[in-house]
């Protein structure tokens, strides 16, 4: 039998986990494995690589408004020299207000909580695997670590006491708090 020339493969594009060899790779078709944390005075901007760092998305968390949480993804698949580009551009255009700083690499955002008067980010700060199922591996959180969204120039005294933030989220706490959000996250 011979084949069609055009014929394209039936597996549908959400079904495609990790992009494979081809030379064309459907960019809507990878997951994220890595996380780096950048912030300005105005934002923070979590850019996310697959991983062969070959395809990078952006999220952008708003840092002006004490009380509210404003995230927005930005719809564009950057490649690795587009996002040195962008990041490059952010810490010119932000060179004023003390630019464009490294915060942590992580292996993704657990999730957000508010105490008190402010949002605080939940970050995947270390991991290990323990499993593996369908090929997929499972991962357990071994640090996790809280970042308040507000710029220190917007918050109250309040929102940002450590000694408050302590007395809320024992570091064992967090640890589980997260591991069991993340479990219940996968399915």
């Amino acid at each position: 039998m011979a084949k069609a020339e055009n014929s394209k493969s039936t597996v549908p594009p959400y079904a495609k986990i990790h992009p494979s060899n081809e030379s064309e790779v459907d960019p809507n078709s990878y997951s994220f494995e890595k996380f780096r944390l950048y912030e300005t005075r105005a934002r923070f901007y979590l850019v996310g690589s697959d991983r062969n760092k070959r395809y990078f998305r952006v999220l952008k968390i708003d840092r002006s408004e004490p009380s509210d949480l404003n995230i927005s993804e930005d719809p564009v698949v950057y490649s690795p020299q587009e996002i040195k580009n962008l990041l490059q551009r952010i810490a010119e255009g932000n060179r004023a207000t003390g630019g464009l700083t490294f915060v942590a690499k992580v292996f993704g955002i657990a999730g957000c909580i508010k105490f008190l008067e402010s949002y605080y980010l939940i970050l995947v700060t270390k991991r290990r695997q323990i499993g593996c199922i369908c090929g997929h591996a499972i991962y357990a959180i071994d640090e996790s670590q809280l970042i308040t969204i507000p710029h220190v120039s917007i918050q109250t005294d309040v929102a940002h006491s450590k000694t408050e933030l302590r007395y809320f989220l024992p570091s064992d706490w967090l640890a589980y708090g997260c591991l069991v959000f993340t479990f219940f996250a996968f399915f």
